[in-house]
C-alpha cells in the first residue's frame, strides 16, 4: 500500500509510526514542513511550486495541484494535525484521505491562544468530508465527533503504539534500598502538562515521606515558573531538572523512577501512560480526557482532581508507601499495553483501518 502522511516535525510517534509501517512493506512518504530524516521512508518539503512558464496559473490553482498530486499517487493519505494544509472538500472526493486529529487540533490547551475562526471551520470541514477518521481512544473520540458534529461511528480507532523491546522494564522491579525513592515526570513545561502542580505538591509528599527526589524532564513556557516555585519551596535538593530528552532515553530514565507523574489540565489521550506502563512503573495522573483510557484508576496507576496540588502529593504518597502496590499496578500496566498497544499489533490496526477505508471509498466510486 502507498502511504502519505502529512504531520509535524515536532510529532516523533507519527514519524515512528510511519517508519513501522515501511518495516511492514508498505511504501511510505511523509510530508513536512521542515523535512527531517525519517529511517525507511521519503521525506518531502511541503512546498507549493512557484509559478513558471509551464505552470503559470495562480496560487490557489497550483495550490489544488500540488495536493491532488499526494492524493492521485497514493492508496492513502492520512492528515496528522490538521494545519492549514488546504485540503478541499472536492480534493477529498478524488481518493482516500484520513483525517487523524491531535488534541490540540480539536481543544487549545490552557495558556495557548485560540485558532482562528477561518481555522476552525477549515479543520470542521476536513473532518466532515475526509474518506475516515481515525483517533487513538474512545474518550477523544467523542470529543471529536461533538466537535465536528459528525456520527461516532463515523470515528475509527487509531492509536499510537509502545515498542516494547525498547521499553523493557529490568527483569525484577525491586525496592530500592541504596538511594531515596525517585518519582518523575517527563511531559514537558507547558501549562497544558501541570508541572507547576507537581512542584507545589513536592514538600508535601516530603513531609510525610522524607527523602524522595523528584526528576523533572522538559521544556517549556512555564519551566522558569516552576524553579522559581521551587525555589521558594527550598526544594533545591529534592529536585533534579533535566532537559528535553531524546525518546530513545525515556526508558533509561523511567527504569530509575518508583511512580511517574501526568498532572496534565487536559490530555486527548496520554501516551506517556503507556510508556510509563510498559516500563512497570505505575502513574499518578490527573482523572482528565482520554487519560482516563491509557490509565485504569486503582489497577494501573491512581487518578486524582486535575490541579490539586494536595491529591496529588497522597496519591504519590499511597504509591511510595506500599511496595507491593506498585508492584502489583506495575505488572497491570504493563501487561495491559501488551495486551492493546504493542506496537506491531498497532500498525496492523492502522494497516486494517487504511484498507477498510479504502474498499469504503472504492465503493462509493
Amino acid at each position: 500500500m502507498k502511504v502519505c502522511i502529512f504531520t509535524h516535525i515536532r510529532n516523533q510517534h507519527a514519524q515512528g509510526m510511519a517508519t513501522g509501517l515501511a518495516q511492514h512493506g508498505h511504501q511510505v512518504s511523509v510530508v513536512l514542513h521542515k523535512p527531517t530524516d525519517i529511517p525507511g521512508v521519503t521525506v518531502e518539503k511541503f512546498a507549493v511550486p512557484r509559478p513558471r512558464l509551464t505552470n503559470p496559473h495562480r496560487w490557489p490553482t497550483r495550490h489544488r495541484s500540488y495536493l491532488r498530486r499526494f492524493v492521485r499517487e497514493h492508496d492513502v493519505v492520512v492528515v496528522f494535525f490538521l494545519l492549514d494544509w488546504g485540503f478541499t472538500p472536492e480534493l477529498l472526493e478524488e481518493g482516500c484521505v484520513i483525517a487523524s486529529p491531535r488534541g490540540s487540533d480539536i481543544v487549545t490547551p490552557p495558556g495557548e491562544d485560540a485558532p482562528p475562526p477561518e481555522l476552525v471551520e477549515k479543520r470542521i470541514e476536513l473532518l466532515r468530508h475526509a474518506s475516515g477518521v481515525g483517533v487513538a481512544g474512545p474518550t477523544f473520540a467523542n470529543t471529536v465527533a461533538d466537535f465536528a458534529g459528525i456520527p461516532i461511528d463515523r470515528i475509527d480507532r487509531l492509536s499510537l503504539g509502545v515498542d516494547l523491546e525498547r521499553f523493557q522494564p529490568q527483569p525484577s522491579r525491586v525496592p530500592k534500598q541504596d538511594g531515596p525513592q525517585r518519582v518523575g515526570f517527563f511531559k514537558g513545561f507547558r501549562e497544558v502538562y501541570g508541572a507547576i502542580h507537581l512542584v507545589r505538591a513536592i514538600p508535601l509528599v516530603l513531609e510525610k515521606l522524607g527523602c524522595v527526589r523528584f526528576d523533572l524532564v522538559g521544556e517549556g513556557s512555564q519551566l522558569q515558573a516552576c524553579k522559581e516555585v521551587a525555589h521558594r519551596l527550598g526544594l533545591t535538593d529534592s529536585i533534579r531538572w533535566l532537559p528535553q530528552q531524546p525518546h530513545d532515553e525515556i526508558p533509561r530514565h523511567l527504569d530509575g523512577w518508583d511512580v511517574s507523574v501526568m498532572p496534565s489540565l487536559c490530555e486527548s489521550f496520554g501516551l506517556a501512560a503507556l510508556e510509563s506502563s510498559a516500563m512497570g512503573v505505575p502513574i499518578v495522573a490527573s482523572n482528565v480526557g482520554g487519560i482516563v483510557d491509557t490509565v485504569h484508576d486503582g489497577q494501573t496507576g491512581l487518578l486524582v482532581r486535575p490541579a490539586s496540588p494536595e491529591l496529588l502529593a497522597e496519591g504519590i504518597v499511597a504509591l511510595l508507601k506500599n511496595d507491593e502496590l506498585r508492584s502489583r499496578m506495575g505488572r497491570a500496566g504493563r501487561a495491559f499495553v501488551e495486551r492493546e498497544y504493542e506496537w506491531h499489533k498497532v500498525l496492523n490496526d492502522w494497516t486494517a483501518m487504511f484498507q477498510r477505508t479504502l474498499d469504503r471509498v472504492s465503493v462509493m466510486v
